[in-house]
């Protein structure tokens, strides 16, 4: 089965009207991305509290949590909804295929969180001291990946969810397991055990802050920028390995009282 370009772009654009559409969504999804993900480097910022090293850190830790909640969470959240709704089962008797369908949601997730770290980071540029990253284009590049295989872990993740209500709630989780790990509250790490972050560095999140830094490293070049993002690439393509392998055997269409 292959993907239609013109039918996975009218699938993306319906997704992107019921998205702005949805004041859970606005709420929940784009404006805690943009209170967040301003907020706390902002606040640091004017506080004086740190160097510039632990500006740039933190501002990618809070960057890779608000990620989270724009992709993972968002994912899971929205296909559940039209799950129980059965509007992904109406939109299968269009006679658009499965992939269109998913890679249209997946798709348009992306563009928003995308677009969302963009503004972000452009905010941050203008409003604290956070430098622009030396590789522009490995940080795009870090966000795009990062928030491409989320969203398929999060369309993965709606086959342990039973109902929507639930979907929000046991997306928590991972969502807390990664703002940790990657460092969105804070230096806990420091004072944690050693396993933990060995653990922790597992997930997708860490090789999307571990390309990111190397974006914004004072010094570098091609060779060694492509070198250090060699293994974050790697660890980001066997997590979408996995997500896509739960989707194609897994994933339901429809909701199990239907």
């Amino acid at each position: 089965m292959t993907v239609s370009a013109r039918d996975l772009a009218v699938v993306t654009r319906f997704n992107g009207r019921l998205f702005w559409r949805d004041r859970t969504a606005l709420s929940t999804s784009v404006a805690l991305f943009l209170l967040l993900g301003t907020g706390m480097p902002l606040l640091m910022d004017r506080l004086g509290a740190g160097s510039q090293e632990l500006l740039v850190n933190m501002h990618l830790g809070m960057l890779t949590t608000v990620l989270v909640i724009s992709t993972f969470q968002q994912t899971t959240v929205t296909l559940c909804v039209r799950r129980d709704q059965l509007l992904l089962k109406r939109l299968r008797a269009t006679g658009l295929s499965d992939r269109d369908i998913l890679g249209g949601e997946i798709a348009n997730l992306v563009l928003q969180s995308t677009a969302l770290t963009v503004l972000v980071s452009v905010a941050l540029y203008g409003l604290t001291s956070l430098p622009v990253p030396r590789d522009p284009l490995l940080y795009l590049f870090a966000v795009v990946a990062g928030a491409l295989v989320l969203c398929l872990l999060g369309a993965a993740f709606t086959v342990a969810v039973p109902r929507s209500e639930l979907a929000a709630p046991m997306a928590m989780p991972f969502f807390l397991l990664a703002g940790l790990g990657a460092g969105g509250f804070g230096p806990i790490m420091q004072v944690l055990p050693g396993w933990v972050g060995t653990v922790l560095g597992l997930l997708p999140t860490d090789a999307i802050v571990d390309m990111a830094r190397t974006a914004y490293a004072a010094h570098g070049s091609l060779g060694g920028d492509l070198r250090a993002a060699a293994v974050p690439t790697l660890k980001l393509a066997v997590w979408a390995a996995i997500g896509a392998l739960v989707i194609v055997r897994r994933f339901r269409w429809e909701s199990r009282k239907s």
